[in-house]
């Protein structure tokens, strides 16, 4: 691997990239150039998508089973894209990963359009947390970041994908992202973004088996000119299989729509969503949009959804503490999108919990 800038590894660790930290493996790839990848133990594999169907004559008919090539004009973008970038992972069956797997796409030209097609497979027994950092180097004015990514998540199998962003004001990005989780496998996706972006469009699906579970996680943070159209979609498929999605939103004159979609098919299912946004002033907003779709009456489905201003009472009580209005209103806001997820390591939450409070956007309010 080669040497990065110090400006480069200041904006990777935005992305909670850090290259002395422990792993397991590692992909890193700027533009189209992939920097490096390796594997650090004999329990899962990565390669480049290029070097996996190279390797692998079945994989090619797997790609975009879970995500269409028709699905919309990012998607047949990406799928009709000159240059292959992405990576492979699969966990070896009964492979309990200790360590994350780090990955990371950077943009490193101003006006450059990234596409990128990833395949994640967790054998039957297997464990892993993924950790994807995403981001615009801090000279790059705009540029738009198009992903495919389709999880394959075996039976008894749990998979942690853990996604963070940081892009600029005139980026605009469209992840595209489906999960198979099947027989008592589990998946959980946290989704942490803080920072400007032009446009960035996602909704996540996942197809839940019998007795599977899919959690969806998000912290959103949107400044002034930034827009949001982000959201969760998961099929409850087979028998007792649950989902939740929970969100936190602050607007500090973003836009932002926030969705979730719960689809109950078969008895026995549960699904819950809690949507929360916190709007500082009236030159943004807060769109929630929860939706519950019960086909079978033996389901439990349920949501709630918020969207207020900074509590009087709670900023009064820390100013007759002593604290400044403008440093109070910064933990308030630090407070509420201190979103405990269960499924992070320690580390990894101070790490989050670091990049909130370093967020500058929270000293303009």
């Amino acid at each position: 691997m080669r040497a990065l800038d110090d400006t480069t590894k200041e904006t990777l660790k935005k992305v909670a990239y850090d290259e002395t930290q422990e792993r397991s493996a590692t992909f890193l790839a700027t533009d189209w150039e992939v920097i490096d990848t390796h594997s650090a133990t004999q329990a899962l594999e990565i390669l480049p998508i290029q070097s996996a169907l190279e390797k692998y004559a079945w994989l090619e008919a797997l790609m975009f089973t879970l995500v269409p090539k028709d699905k919309d004009e990012y998607v047949e973008q990406v799928a009709s894209s000159d240059q292959l970038l992405g990576y492979f992972i699969r966990v070896k069956a009964g492979e309990k990963v200790a360590l994350p797997v780090y990955t990371c796409y950077m943009i490193n030209s101003d006006r450059f359009t990234q596409c990128t097609h990833n395949i994640i497979i967790a054998e039957e027994g297997s464990e892993v947390h993924l950790i994807s950092g995403c981001a615009a180097n801090a000279h790059v004015l705009s540029g738009q970041h198009l992903g495919v990514t389709e999880y394959f998540i075996k039976e008894n199998a749990t998979v942690t994908s853990t996604m963070i962003h940081s892009w600029g004001k005139e980026v605009e990005v469209y992840p595209r992202s489906a999960a198979k989780v099947g027989k008592e496998a589990k998946f959980v996706s946290n989704y942490v973004t803080l920072g400007s972006v032009k446009m960035l469009q996602m909704d996540p699906m996942a197809h839940i088996e019998e007795g599977g579970l899919g959690e969806f996680y998000s912290v959103v943070y949107a400044p002034e000119d930034s827009r949001f159209d982000i959201g969760s979609t998961v099929i409850l498929e087979g028998d007792k299989a649950s989902a939740e999605i929970i969100s936190r939103v602050v607007s500090n004159g973003g836009k932002v729509i926030t969705r979730g979609k719960i689809v109950g098919k078969h008895p026995n299912g549960r699904g819950a969503m809690a949507c929360n946004g916190l709007l500082l002033n009236s030159k943004g907003y807060i769109h929630a949009i929860p939706e519950l779709l019960g086909e079978d009456p033996r389901l439990e489905l349920s949501h709630e959804a918020s969207v207020g201003m900074i509590s009087r009472d709670e900023l009064a009580y820390l100013m007759a503490s002593g604290i400044e209005e403008e440093k109070a209103k910064s933990l308030i806001i630090e407070g509420f999108l201190d979103l405990k997820i269960p499924s992070l390591p320690d580390y990894l939450q101070r790490q989050i919990n670091a990049i909130i409070r370093e967020t500058k956007d929270f000293e303009t309010l």
